[in-house]
């Protein structure tokens, strides 16, 4: 099967990164780029996922350095694993924890902003379950993005917790498992691990920030998927 000639374009964008002296000049930049595109010539081909519904998928269109894409997140999904944790009583994938909004009204975690839209229809959603989960997309430093629950953050803001709003964090390896393509998985995963080299240039050796990038950790998503083999 042929990839979507707007990944291929997406993904020549992508690599241009690679080019970056603050991620060539790394000891381990060739293995890097390597197995990246490697990765990448896997996931092209591949079909999108099939939504359990498509009005419980988010489009969420998202730049960084030069590289248009449009993430498409599986809201139904999120909301099947977030139960599935409760029953564990775990928080391994949906970290708890609280944005603070300014007076402006913008919304703000640790040093980071936080982007929602009020107006999103979210038709899959139901009242019954009315949680709001974020994740980080590529940036420096990475923007936090509402992914479920973009319709409820107005209206969770009370007299008494004006300035905080309680929510989820997905953790960042697992970001992929809500996407709609493997494309989508290997882009996300690439563009953070882009993030890290370009964020710790000069403040980490080669060794240390080898072993936290999602594709020689490596990431679990990339494991599931069958991209990469688990490490020995």
């Amino acid at each position: 099967m042929e990839a979507p000639l707007a990944n291929r374009e997406v993904w020549k964008a992508a690599s241009g990164l690679l080019d970056d002296e603050k991620i060539s000049g790394r000891a381990f930049a060739g293995e890097f780029g390597t197995l990246w595109s490697a990765l990448f010539e896997k996931a092209l081909p591949l079909p999108d996922y099939a939504p359990e519904s498509p009005a419980g998928v988010l489009s969420v269109p998202h730049s960084f350095r030069g590289v248009d894409a449009v993430f498409h997140f599986d809201q139904l999904r999120m909301a099947g694993w977030y139960e599935a944790e409760l029953l564990k009583h775990r928080h391994t994938v949906f970290k708890p924890d609280r944005l603070k909004r300014r007076s402006d009204g913008s919304l703000f975690y640790q040093d980071s902003p936080c982007a929602y839209d009020p107006d999103e229809p979210e038709e899959a959603l139901e009242q019954n379950m009315r949680n709001i989960f974020a994740c980080a997309l590529p940036g420096l430093p990475p923007e936090l993005r509402i992914v479920y629950g973009n319709k409820w953050v107005d209206s969770r803001f009370s007299a008494l917790r004006r300035h905080t709003l309680p929510l989820f964090l997905i953790e960042t390896s697992f970001v992929p498992a809500f996407l709609g393509s493997a494309f989508e998985l290997c882009l996300y995963l690439f563009l953070m691990d882009c993030c890290i080299l370009l964020e710790n240039a000069g403040k980490a050796p080669d060794g240390d920030l080898r072993n936290v990038l999602h594709l020689f950790r490596p990431s679990p998503m990339l494991l599931a998927r069958g991209f990469l083999e688990p490490r020995e």
